[in-house]
């Protein structure tokens, strides 16, 4: 085992999409967020800018465009994250957010070979009853709270 703490800062691009009381989410492979639901959404790669990221990645993780996009806000969290090679990572990860509709509500429900085990729709009411990752979630409850939907 590697007691050396290394550092891993991620920054990504997410987006929030509510309809009918529901939030489109996805289930986390791996990382950190293992196990948890999360927000469409990732790394932005080379070149790229903040929309073309978040629309590839809606394309990757939940199969659906992006018809319209509204910036919300950004969001930082730190932890310390064991890999599965028994790393252990001080990670900070800095998203930003953005509300957005889709052109069609025909999700993927299948994993996207990389860090989504699939999409699917969450009743707003079962929020709390979920393990969503702690980055997300805050920007869930603005978008509600502020009625952005």
């Amino acid at each position: 085992m590697n007691n050396k703490l290394e550092t891993w800062a991620h920054v990504g691009v997410y987006g929030i999409y509510i309809k009918n009381e529901k939030v489109l989410l996805i289930k986390k492979s791996r990382g950190p967020y293992e196990g948890m639901f999360d927000l469409p959404g990732g790394k932005i790669e080379k070149g790229e800018t903040l929309e073309q990221a978040l629309r590839r990645e809606f394309i990757e993780e939940v199969g659906c465009e992006i018809k319209d996009l509204q910036f919300l806000s950004m969001n930082e969290y730190s932890c310390e994250y064991k890999t599965p090679k028994e790393v252990l990572l001080n990670f900070h990860h800095t998203g930003t957010y953005f509300v957005v509709s889709l052109t069609s509500d025909d999700i993927k429900v299948d994993d996207d070979g990389e860090d989504s085990l699939g999409s699917q729709f969450v009743n707003i009411v079962d929020l709390d009853n979920i393990k969503i990752s702690p980055i997300a979630k805050p920007m869930i409850l603005k978008v509600i709270k502020e009625k952005l939907i």
